[in-house]
């Protein structure tokens, strides 16, 4: 008696089964379109990101060539001031009085191998010693 139900039992079971599936279906099918669409974004971020990353690049690059060329603009300034300052015949007679007053000359001395009136004389003594 119970072997004439078996054929509907696994017509049931088989319908159960294929419901369940196609349910299972379902909610992968939309967790896997949920995922392209996080995927579609991600990669336009990492685009977006990489143009980003270029243009920093680039601006670095270029302000590391303009800093070189500004470093070498201010070598040769540096330069020309001190060929400037040593060629000048008035400020070798300073250049030569700072000189002494770091080695330790007095006033008379600064007055008479520098040629020094005594009141910048003493300036000179005033300012580099402090």
């Amino acid at each position: 008696m119970f072997l004439q139900y078996i054929p509907w039992l696994a017509l049931l079971l088989t319908v159960v089964f294929f419901i369940v599936m196609l349910f299972l279906f379902k909610q992968t099918s939309k967790k896997n379109h949920t995922l392209e669409i996080l995927v579609k974004s991600l990669l336009a971020q990492q685009e977006a990101n990489k143009k980003q990353f270029t243009e920093i690049h680039s601006g670095a690059v270029g302000m590391g060539k303009k800093l070189q060329e500004l470093d070498i603009v201010v070598r040769k300034t540096q330069e020309n001031q001190m060929n400037l300052v040593a060629s000048a015949p008035e400020n070798r007679l300073y250049t030569r009085a700072t000189k002494m007053v770091e080695l330790g000359a007095s006033i008379d001395e600064l007055m008479t191998d520098c040629e020094l009136p005594r009141a910048e004389a003493e300036l000179l003594l005033n300012l580099h010693r402090k």
